[in-house]
């Protein structure tokens, strides 16, 4: 029993050196990956920090190598940030009524909709309100 563990750790041990060996193709991969990861960090520290001159090092490193891969093809290469927009805040207007709790009832936040109410005929501007309300301001520009 002892001598089947033995030889089986050894034929494992023998195929890993095997396993690791990566195609020539799979090294193309891998490197892709790699490279396109790092521009990626880069990008996202730029945008975090609002400074694009280590970005901006990188990206002629990147699209010479592009070319040499991929030819001249322009669709393919980054381009330099040359500003850093400003991130606006996320806004949502509170117009959803929060689940009631039985024990507490914390959650019961109610709003007043900002929608449009029904007509005596359940339309909101000629449409039917479920229509509306399914695609709201999308339809807007119809009314205009």
């Amino acid at each position: 029993m002892r001598m089947r563990r033995i030889i089986f750790t050894l034929l494992i041990l023998a195929l890993i050196p095997a396993s690791l060996a990566l195609s020539d193709y799979q090294k193309g991969v891998l490197d892709g990956l790699n490279r396109g990861w790092f521009m990626a960090q880069k990008y996202c520290q730029a945008q975090a920090s609002g400074d694009p001159t280590a970005y901006n090092q990188a990206v002629p490193g990147y699209n010479a190598w592009i070319s040499e891969i991929f030819g001249q093809n322009e669709s393919l290469k980054v381009r330099p940030i040359s500003r850093i927009p400003q991130i606006q805040p996320f806004f949502i207007h509170e117009t959803w009524r929060l689940p009631v709790h039985e024990m507490d009832a914390s959650w019961n936040r109610t709003f007043p909709t900002q929608f449009p109410e029904p007509d005596a005929f359940g339309l909101v501007y000629g449409w039917p309100a479920e229509t509306y309300y399914g695609v709201g301001p999308a339809l807007d520009w119809l009314r205009a």
